[in-house]
């Protein structure tokens, strides 16, 4: 299918209706402590659990079927992009897919049109992509030709969440779409780990305007076969996350009322339609979930209030929590965050990685930090009761390609990991964008895709976050 032709079969799928329930999220009064239900939730989970682990190690004893030091092979990262052939007045984003060969392929959008595309997300098994759409584009500055900043309000209208299949050599197709519309931004969306559902923020508030609270944000939970959408009202979300081994999708969020600096965690089952708390009002604002379920790491003490004058400093801490309920604690603490999408659990569990500002500029010595942060690997196991501080962290190599002269920061904007857990995709601004860096501090990082010539990947997602997601596992050598 060429790319006109994709183009309005997206604008056009299959229309459908979409029923709306809405899940009322309360946080309960326990802050944090797990109740009884939960608690034989838990004790479920863990069973099942440890009778997995039982089953998988009596069919690698029967056969040798399961390699434990198997990996995820990588296959396609989607990004958004600019190619500089829009109008002026327009910021349009196209769906881009690139190789770690080098091959790169526009599989959504055209020169022509007038549509902002962002946010490509991966299902689990690499098969399907998910991206938002508006029409329009969003608030943004630039510079005049006399060096004035000129600022664009946003005029986004239309929005929608479109899902296309991907097969192995990067073409799209069947497309589906849930309507958002409205003035709202593309909306950003993550998946469940079985690829039959996805979530996003429809927010009505930003941590630009931290004097705001949630009421009207929402969370929207999409069954996808059915078209159901599931609202979770009047909670902002600053991160979601799927349990990687159940439905349940834990809220990084801010309920009606609360100040945006006090955000908690909650877990909402898909199957139930139930919410409850895991960790009460205490500045969470970014979380990941261990591979095996059983974990939540989150960053806190994000300072959202802190509006005007000098930046409060080391305010930021790393903690996980145990999902039933007996142990919350601190593996990181003392950092600033500028950038990055917060802590994130490697595909195998051995590492957490983070983004924590610099103590020294990369491209200025002697000079603080600014947008520039390190890349810290943190071992998955031991609290900082345990180790000394320091113990066994990595810190990635500030990244230098050839033919730098240290004048341009090669610090991402965020980071992400490769579905085989050897690679971190760092998005960078300033020269190259995408680049895939080695953790084995060995190997030298590969180029993916950079922004010269007028073409610039986008490091933003709008008003939402850069999904995880970006990066599918390979799928050439499935059925």
């Amino acid at each position: 299918m060429d790319e006109r032709r994709l183009e309005r079969a997206l604008r056009e799928g299959p229309s459908f209706g979409t029923p709306y329930v809405v899940r009322p999220l309360r946080l309960d009064p326990l802050d944090g402590r797990p109740s009884a239900s939960s608690m034989r939730l838990a004790i479920l989970i863990a069973v099942t659990a440890l009778l997995l682990v039982g089953l998988l190690a009596g069919l690698a004893a029967l056969g040798g079927l399961i390699d434990p030091d198997r990996r995820a092979a990588n296959g396609w990262v989607a990004f958004a992009a600019s190619d500089g052939a829009a109008s002026a007045e327009l910021d349009d984003r196209d769906i881009y897919l690139v190789a770690e060969n080098g091959v790169r392929l526009r599989i959504i959008g055209d020169d022509s049109e007038q549509t902002d595309q962002i946010c490509p997300a991966f299902s689990p098994n690499g098969r399907r992509l998910a991206y938002g759409q508006a029409e329009g584009r969003g608030a943004d500055f630039g510079v005049g030709p006399d060096g004035e900043v000129i600022v664009h309000e946003s005029n986004y209208r239309r929005a929608e969440l479109n899902v296309v299949d991907i097969d192995a050599d990067g073409n799209a197709s069947d497309s589906q779409t849930i309507e958002v519309g409205g003035s709202l931004p593309p909306p950003c969306a993550t998946w469940s780990a079985d690829g039959q559902r996805v979530a996003f923020v429809v927010s009505m508030t930003s941590w630009n305007n931290p004097e705001l609270s949630a009421p009207d944000s929402e969370v929207w939970v999409v069954t996808l076969a059915s078209a159901t959408i599931d609202v979770i009202p009047d909670v902002f979300a600053t991160d979601l996350a799927w349990s990687p081994v159940s439905p349940q999708l834990a809220i990084a969020n801010h309920v009606a009322g609360e100040s945006l600096s006090n955000g908690a965690i909650s877990l909402y089952s898909a199957d139930s339609g139930e919410v409850r708390t895991l960790v009460g009002p205490s500045g969470v604002s970014k979380l990941s979930w261990s591979p095996d379920g059983l974990r939540i790491v989150s960053q806190r003490g994000e300072n959202a209030e802190w509006t005007s004058g000098p930046r409060p400093e080391g305010g930021r801490s790393l903690w996980v929590t145990e999902l039933d309920g007996s142990r919350d604690y601190l593996i990181a603490d003392g950092f600033d965050t500028d950038h990055g999408i917060g802590p994130e659990w490697s595909p195998r569990g051995e590492w957490i990685v983070y983004q924590p500002i610099c103590d020294e500029s990369h491209v200025f010595p002697g000079a603080p930090c600014r947008e520039e942060s390190d890349v810290v690997l943190i071992p998955a196991d031991g609290d900082l009761e345990s180790r000394n501080p320091g113990d066994g962290e990595v810190v990635i190599p500030h990244l230098q390609l050839p033919g730098d002269d240290g004048s341009v920061p090669r610090s991402p904007y965020r980071v992400t990991w490769s579905p085989d857990g050897k690679e971190l995709l760092y998005w960078t601004f300033g020269g190259p964008t995408l680049a895939a860096v080695p953790i084995d501090g060995r190997t030298s990082p590969l180029v993916l895709q950079d922004s010269e010539g007028g073409f610039a990947v986008s490091v933003y997602g709008g008003d939402g976050l850069l999904p995880t997601q970006s990066w599918a596992k390979s799928t050439e050598d499935e059925p």
